[in-house]
């Protein structure tokens, strides 16, 4: 809406600028609630397309995995175990030995 005024110097008629029409703060967080509300609608229904797209795996699989996991598990578990004896064997037997024959210890034996 273009409002005139006259120039009190020149007495000419003066266009004034238009005054524009703000939104208030009540309307801006009525923008924001509303996009809110459809940014997590449309969250919503790109979790649902995805949850459709899931395929699970069969129980025949399942159980086969469980076993190789286990079996994994318990190879690894003994190769530590081997590493462990044969450190504690060929380093710190010998070094308990030559320990206890120069009297490191408790008691001699």
């Amino acid at each position: 809406m273009a409002n005139k005024e006259q120039d009190s110097s020149t007495g000419q008629v003066v266009k004034a600028k238009e005054q524009s029409v703000s939104t208030t703060k009540s309307e801006k967080h009525e923008e924001k609630k509303h996009s809110l509300i459809v940014s997590v609608g449309q969250f919503l229904k790109e979790v649902a397309i995805e949850h459709r797209k899931i395929t699970w795996p069969d129980n025949k699989q399942v159980v086969r995995e469980t076993w190789s996991v286990l079996f994994l598990v318990t190879a690894i578990t003994m190769i530590v175990l081997g590493i462990d004896w044969v450190l504690g064997s060929v380093i710190f037997g010998p070094i308990e030995h030559w320990a206890r024959l120069h009297g490191a210890g408790i008691g001699r034996g």
